[in-house]
């Protein structure tokens, strides 16, 4: 902070010292009189960290790199403002930044200009209530100013508990410093010589349809300086009396408006400045209006056939005294189609269904909006409530039955196909089928297809489990040729196959005896070794093939 040229007399060891001191003074008074520069002590506020202070920034180049500008002090502190000395100086550079907001440069006040005086001499304009533009002022010893005071120049304000300064400092530095009121370093006031004001450089513009019932929308205009914390407050009028309640950016007329002209008043209010308020050039007469569509109508509900449509009136302003409807599909007029509700048919598939409603009321011309178009509609889906099944046993002359089950909407062609492993089989379309030969050793199933004008066919494929077998019979003829031995020949033959072929086990007490291949005739023949003497238990097993089930013989042999 910086002394005046008084408080350097009470403390000369702070600044110059000896003769050299006293004629410069002495000079300076001499030739200035009673507007002698002044200065601001900062010893103590350099002994110690301020409290509620933060420093944001230090030196002319440190501050600049950092984003944060001295307004072009640093080229100008070898002048005097308002008779203060030149340099690092709080109340020249104070003193600079008023005379660059456009005030003269010669002090507003008779007396010492030692920071400590400001406040004092400029009482009338001092206060509590900080102000960008306005200088922050600290009494003598006042923390964290010294005996000589303080003085700093407002650049923001946060809230009114929370400012940003920039300032210079006798015997210091430029910098600028964030404060907080609750940290014991808060101004003594504020001198309010040359406010920064929010300054209205375009008015505010309004547009939009001037009918009753018509939407105008209000800019705020343009203002200085920028700020991107600044609100705006408005105040619609109808000629020179205020709409109650239309305080908002936008206004709908209203039949009030009628025959009158509409402006704006617009209140800009910003942290730190005055609240300022301007008006908008006046519209044009309001003219009687027309319905106005405030939301388009809309179609809920699935675009598929039979699905039913729902429009939605939409809503208006003002609210109409009939709504009625007209659908239609692609833009083509729907005949007749004039409800509320919609169900499309086949001859919609492919197409977008829309719906105009026009809104009526007595005093006013009717007004029409459609609705955004639906999605192409869909071909509906039938719902199966019992799925098909198949009747009867994969197996040669065996009668499968096809039970369709059901579905809805049940009002449907059926179509039924057999198939062998899912090729058609010629000539089989009915709901049963006779398994042949033709089918052996492959899976046979049923295809049920439903059809109906607008809905996707639906297909349902059904089959037995397994391949389609014959049942073979088995012949067994043993002998016992020797101690200890059993003679066994097996033949196999089954219709619909020519010969049967695959293996059978000879099993015996758990105890696998053999294991047999049969030949290009169904049969095979082996003598049995080594067989313990008395009643035996034989099993003999086909283990089947492709075309052919498995089967089994027991026999009780009695080996010697």
């Amino acid at each position: 902070m910086l002394p005046s040229v008084s408080s350097v007399h009470r403390a000369p060891h702070r600044a110059l010292a000896g003769p050299i001191l006293g004629l410069v003074l002495g000079l300076l008074l001499a030739t200035l009189g009673p507007l002698a520069p002044a200065r601001a002590d900062v010893s103590r506020q350099s002994a110690r960290q301020a409290s509620g202070v933060s420093i944001l920034c230090t030196g002319y180049v440190g501050c600049r790199d950092r984003g944060y500008s001295n307004s072009g002090y640093q080229a100008a502190n070898d002048q005097m403002y308002w008779m203060m000395y030149s340099g690092h100086n709080c109340t020249n550079y104070a003193a600079y930044r008023m005379v660059q907001s456009g005030l003269p440069n010669s002090r507003p006040w008779s007396g010492g200009g030692n920071a400590e005086y400001w406040g004092i001499y400029m009482k009338s304009i001092t206060d509590d209530v900080p102000a960008v533009g306005a200088v922050a002022w600290w009494r003598e010893n006042a923390s964290p100013a010294g005996s000589a005071g303080h003085v700093a120049y407002v650049e923001q304000v946060i809230s009114s508990n929370e400012i940003i300064v920039s300032q210079d400092s006798w015997g210091g530095d430029f910098s600028w410093a964030r404060i907080t009121r609750g940290g014991g370093s808060w101004p003594s006031g504020f001198v309010h010589f040359n406010d920064v004001r929010l300054e209205n450089v375009a008015k505010p513009d309004v547009t939009g349809v001037t009918k009753v019932g018509g939407a105008l929308s209000a800019s705020p205009g343009s203002w200085t300086p920028e700020g991107s914390n600044t609100t705006y407050t408005y105040q619609w009028k109808a000629g020179s009396d205020p709409i109650e309640g239309a305080t908002a950016p936008s206004l709908t007329l209203a039949q009030e408006q009628q025959g009158k002209r509409i402006s704006v008043k617009v209140t800009a209010t910003r942290p730190g400045y005055p609240t300022t308020s301007v008006v908008s050039d006046k519209t044009s007469y309001v003219e009687p209006g027309v319905i106005s569509s405030l939301t388009a109508p809309t179609v809920s509900g699935e675009a598929t056939v039979d699905h039913e449509l729902v429009a939605s009136g939409g809503t208006w302003k003002p609210a109409p005294a009939e709504l009625t409807y007209q659908w239609y599909a692609d833009g083509q007029l729907l005949e007749g189609v004039t409800q509320s509700t919609y169900t499309p048919g086949p001859a919609q598939v492919g197409l977008p269904i829309s719906v105009t409603v026009t809104a009526t009321k007595p005093g006013y011309d009717p007004v029409s909006a459609t609705s955004p178009a639906t999605a192409a509609v869909q071909r509906a889906t039938f719902t199966v409530r019992d799925p098909a099944t198949l009747g009867g046993t994969p197996r040669l002359g065996d009668v499968l039955t096809l039970d369709p089950g059901t579905w809805s909407p049940g009002v449907a062609d059926t179509t039924v196909v057999w198939l062998r492993d899912g090729v058609p089989i010629e000539g089989a379309l009915g709901t049963s089928y006779t398994l042949t030969s033709d089918d052996l050793g492959h899976h046979v199933s049923a295809s049920l297809t439903l059809t109906r004008a607008g809905y996707e066919d639906l297909v349902q494929t059904v089959r037995p489990s397994g391949l389609v077998k014959t049942v073979p019979t088995m012949v067994l003829r043993s002998s016992r040729p020797g101690t200890g031995r059993l003679a066994v020949h097996v033949a196999l033959g089954a219709p619909g196959v020519p010969t049967v072929a695959g293996v059978v086990r000879i099993v015996s007490h758990g105890h696998l005896l053999a294991e047999l291949t049969l030949d290009r005739s169904g049969r095979a023949a082996r003598v049995l070794r080594g067989l313990p003497a008395g009643p035996t238990n034989v099993r003999f097993s086909y283990l089947g093939s492709d075309t052919v089930v498995g089967t089994t013989l027991r026999k009780t042999v009695t080996i010697k």
